[in-house]
C-alpha cells in the first residue's frame, strides 16, 4: 500500500503540458480484449480498496505491456439506471505509465469526488465502472464545439486555472455538452472559456469480475 498524497487530483481538472496522449483511438493497445479486461480489472480493484479500506493499490509487476506506457485517463462509476456517480481523471498524463494512472484516476473517483456523497459499501457491487483513455485535447471554435457529435467525441472546457470535461457517451443530446462543459468548469454562460475537443476511448465492465 501506497502513501496517497502524491496520488490525490483535482476534480476533472488537468494543467497542460507539452505532452499529452496521442490519439488512443489508433492505439492497438487498447482494442485487445485481454488489455480491455486487465485495464479494467485494475480500475474495479482499485476503485473498490479506496472506497472500503483507503487503501492505494501498488500497480501489478511485471506490468503488462499495454499498461507500460503513460496516458490520460478518467475513470467513471455508473448507477444502474445510468445516471453517475462519480468521475474523476486528468487531461493530461500525470503518472509515470497508464497503471499508475488508472490507480490514480480510481482512487479520485471512489473518495475525492466532491459533487457526490462518500460512497457506501453497499453500493459498490452494484455501480459500472468505465475507463476512458484520453486522447491530446484539440483546441477549437465555440461554434465548432456546439457542433460536437457527443455520442464519438467528448469536449473540455478551460475557464482559467479550472477545467470542465464532457466525455463521450455521457449525452446524447449535442447542447448539453458546452452547457455542461461551463458548469463543471465552473463558468457562467457568458465568461469567456477557451474550447477544445477530445477523444477517447471507453472501457465499460459488462460483469463484476
Amino acid at each position: 500500500m501506497r502513501s496517497l498524497a502524491p496520488l490525490l487530483l483535482l476534480l476533472l481538472t488537468a494543467l497542460p503540458r507539452a505532452a499529452g496522449s496521442p490519439s488512443p483511438a489508433g492505439d492497438p493497445r487498447w482494442t485487445d480484449s485481454a488489455a480491455q479486461r486487465a485495464v479494467l480489472a485494475l480500475a474495479r480493484r482499485a476503485f473498490d480498496a479506496y472506497a472500503l479500506r483507503r487503501e492505494v493499490l501498488d500497480p501489478p509487476r511485471p506490468l503488462p505491456v499495454p499498461l507500460r506506457e503513460p496516458a490520460a485517463v478518467f475513470v467513471s462509476a455508473m448507477r444502474p439506471d445510468g445516471s453517475p456517480r462519480c468521475c474523476m481523471g486528468s487531461l493530461y498524463p500525470t503518472q509515470p505509465d497508464a497503471a499508475e494512472e488508472i490507480i490514480a484516476s480510481a482512487v479520485a473517483a471512489a473518495g475525492h469526488d466532491r459533487r457526490f456523497p462518500p460512497l457506501r459499501r453497499q453500493e459498490l457491487p452494484r455501480l459500472t465502472l468505465i475507463v476512458s483513455f484520453v486522447a491530446r485535447p484539440r483546441p477549437i471554435t465555440a461554434s465548432e464545439a456546439a457542433r460536437l457529435d457527443p455520442v464519438r467525441e467528448g469536449l473540455a472546457v478551460q475557464n482559467g486555472d479550472r477545467w470542465g470535461v464532457v466525455l463521450s457517451g455521457e449525452t446524447a443530446r449535442r447542447e448539453n455538452l458546452p452547457r455542461w462543459g461551463r458548469v463543471r468548469a465552473g463558468a457562467g454562460p457568458t465568461d469567456p472559456v477557451q474550447w477544445f475537443a477530445i477523444r477517447d476511448v471507453r472501457m465499460k465492465e459488462t460483469t463484476r469480475p
